[in-house]
């Protein structure tokens, strides 16, 4: 064992205030660093230690892992980590055998030593200045949640369902892939389906929280659940709980209950806010925003049906023509958020609160028929095939995929009006438009159906 990885708490923390301040260019970086970049020449400049691939801490005495990491500041002020924080490779042959005290995950990453660095677009990496330290340690509730977050993870490869995990399985801890490329694959216990390698991590939504606890001054989230109500339930079960004494109920009733009265369409997500006790709007709640659920509310009416498809932001025609399915942003959307449906049922001319429903898209719906309805999409506006006809009002008819595609997704517009356009990378052949009206990805109404059953 290297005896630098044997330095003390008291020793460690200080080696790392040496940091603060000094760019990469200080540490002697070449961009020749493969192992981890940024990582490896903090262990190997700044700490004096070799890298490597122990399945312990990276200082063994201290039980600490060391992490490096990036965030950005936004145009409105804001920071946001850049990326999820990547921790240690999942052994599937091997992980399915522990329990979460004698985990790999837990092995190696019970206390965290992440060193913070500014990204700035356009600046040569050797300039990026290390500008915060963290030593972490996972609040109460946060680690309920990853200890559910895990279990999630390894029910899946005791399935046999290692090739289906996904990001938004989870809510903290995920398994993101990891490799030299989506390919890297590799054996599972219970299953001949080869899985692509994967890794825990740390959702790039958590890390932001983290980011902005440590770089302002702002008062922390408000979360919706206790430790001790996690203790005994999983976040779904004790969310359920909780509302289940208002499911029935009509929505004059709940906004009775709650003297609400508004008609703004954000009444649902505030009648949900009251029935779990928080201040602020759901979407803002701590749990939601470092776990990246969505919540959507859904009308079924009289006759069992939804009126509406789901609509998602609009996308940038020159973006889609220049990205790669597995790097767009409508798969990683899909592959990292949780949606929780809060479902309304018309009867007798009035809406009742039905129930709640957490989701995320399988993969097996997300590398299929979602992946064909953007390949297709890429397809038309690469070739300038968008306009099929038009009417004599001026109507334009599109080729791109309808509800009847594949009924799962499909593309409509999603603009404020006509002149609300984004650039074509091709004119339209039809129109010689260089311009077209924004349009977005729709999830099927049927489809929605389908999952809330």
């Amino acid at each position: 064992m290297d005896k630098n990885r044997e330095l003390t708490k008291e020793e460690i923390l200080k080696k790392a205030d040496t940091a603060i301040g000094k760019n990469f260019e200080y540490y002697n970086y070449s961009g020749q660093h493969n192992k981890g970049g940024f990582g490896q020449i903090i262990e190997e400049e700044l700490f004096e230690y070799k890298a490597n691939s122990d399945s312990g801490p990276d200082f063994s005495n201290a039980n600490i892992e060391l992490k490096v990491t990036p965030y950005k500041e936004n145009k409105n002020g804001t920071f946001s980590s850049k990326e999820r924080l990547v921790l240690n490779i999942i052994n599937y042959m091997k992980e399915h055998n522990k329990d979460f005290y004698t985990s790999s995950f837990w092995n190696k990453n019970q206390h965290l030593l992440i060193l913070f660095y500014k990204y700035v677009s356009g600046l040569k990496k050797k300039d990026f200045v290390i500008t915060h330290k963290l030593l972490y340690d996972y609040p109460e509730e946060d680690f309920e949640i990853i200890k559910q977050d895990w279990h999630i993870i390894i029910n899946k490869i005791r399935a046999g369902l290692a090739h289906e995990i996904s990001e938004a399985d989870t809510l903290y801890l995920a398994a993101c892939t990891k490799g030299v490329n989506s390919r890297s694959m590799r054996k599972q216990p219970f299953s001949s389906i080869l899985a692509k390698q994967r890794a825990y991590s740390f959702k790039q939504s958590y890390m932001t929280q983290l980011v902005r606890q440590l770089l302002s001054s702002k008062q922390e989230l408000e979360p919706i659940l206790t430790s001790e109500e996690l203790r005994t339930n999983t976040f779904e079960e004790a969310i359920n709980s909780k509302l289940t004494p208002y499911f029935g109920k009509s929505e004059a009733e709940l906004c009775s209950i709650f003297n609400l009265e508004t008609k703004a369409k954000s009444k649902y997500a505030l009648l949900i806010s009251r029935m779990l006790k928080i201040n602020n709007n759901l979407s803002h709640s701590k749990e939601f925003i470092m776990a990246n659920i969505t919540p959507k509310t859904i009308r079924v009416e009289e006759n069992g049906k939804i009126k509406e498809h789901m609509s998602f932001p609009a996308f940038n025609y020159k973006k889609i023509v220049s990205t790669s399915w597995i790097k767009s942003n409508l798969r990683n959307l899909f592959e990292t958020t949780k949606f929780m449906f809060i479902v309304f049922q018309k009867k007798d001319g009035e809406y009742y609160f039905e129930k709640i429903k957490f989701w995320n898209m399988p993969l097996s719906v997300l590398d299929n028929q979602v992946k064909e309805t953007w390949l297709r999409t890429k397809e038309i506006i690469s070739s300038g095939d968008i306009v099929k006809s038009v009417s004599a009002k001026g109507i334009r008819r599109t080729n791109f995929p309808g509800s009847r595609y594949n009924h799962v997704c499909h593309v409509r517009p999603h603009a404020i009006n006509s002149s609300d356009t984004y650039k074509l990378p091709v004119a339209d052949k039809k129109t010689n438009a260089n311009e077209y009206t924004k349009h977005c990805f729709w999830l099927d109404k049927d489809y929605i159906l389908e999952i809330i059953g």
